[in-house]
């Protein structure tokens, strides 16, 4: 009977910040129960993870949990790389972080029509007169800022010399960044047709 009056006492939703989530907790059918959100910016407002507990902060503490082990089981998976310290994130870190981002339209959509070439890749310049950019160059400040921006949620104590990779695969053999044929990396490539499906987007 005190457990259950312990349960049921709480009548608030207290909300958290914890990273790039948003936590909200309270009393949900007499269990108490945290769960974790991606928080603003992001538009997309799906349930990430959640903990019940016999307190909220019992419960918070559970999800706390839960999201660190989230993030570690998804490190495991990561593909190296050498211009990645931590690794390439997995398809499903950078969705998550594209969610969280919400990139403007024009980003999205040269991202879109980037991830439908494949692995074959494309010119950066005809990528830019598709994507409605002036220039190749500006293409690779955009994906840039983007990698930048991406690893500053997957992994924000790393030290990023350049955000490029976290985009593209570097260039082998150096040469021309607009002439050379470049796609994606793969999992953010999986990431992009997964939000937004693989079908060419609407003029």
């Amino acid at each position: 009977m005190n457990k259950k009056a312990r349960k049921s006492t709480p009548r608030e939703i207290v909300e958290q910040d914890y990273g790039r989530y948003m936590i909200k907790a309270g009393l949900l059918q007499n269990t108490i129960v945290a769960r974790a959100f991606p928080k603003p910016p992001s538009k997309f407002r799906h349930l990430v993870a959640e903990a019940s507990g016999e307190t909220i902060e019992e419960a918070i503490e559970h999800l706390i949990g839960k999201l660190e082990q989230l993030r570690t089981e998804r490190r495991s998976l990561r593909r190296s790389d050498p211009d990645l310290a931590s690794g390439v994130p997995t398809a499903e870190e950078y969705a998550d972080a594209l969610r969280s981002l919400s990139p403007g339209p024009k980003l999205l959509g040269i991202l879109h029509d980037h991830a439908r070439f494949g692995r074959r890749g494309v010119q950066l310049e005809e990528l830019a007169k598709v994507g409605d950019f002036s220039f190749a160059q500006d293409v690779l400040n955009a994906y840039e800022k983007l990698g930048r921006d991406i690893l500053g949620i997957v992994e924000p104590d790393e030290i990023l010399k350049a955000g490029l990779p976290v985009v593209m695969p570097s260039l082998e053999n150096g040469g021309s960044q607009a002439n050379a044929l470049r796609s994606l990396q793969p999992e953010l490539q999986e990431a992009v047709l997964r939000l937004l499906g693989s079908e060419q987007r609407p003029e």
